[in-house]
């Protein structure tokens, strides 16, 4: 599953995403921002996740 889709359709899983300080704020809608590393190949790497307000 994770090969077909990162590698194939660029879809990431993302998991434990803290959004607390977010739902604290009463923050709803932002933009998205992750930025994985490129490894090729790879299923699997720490990212920087950024909500933009």
């Amino acid at each position: 599953v994770h090969q077909l889709l990162i590698a194939q359709n660029g879809i990431y899983i993302l998991e434990n995403l803290d959004l607390e300080e977010l739902a604290k704020d009463q923050v709803y809608e932002f933009a998205f921002v992750f930025s994985p590393l490129r490894l090729k190949g790879g299923t699997g790497s720490p990212g920087n996740p950024i909500a933009v307000k």
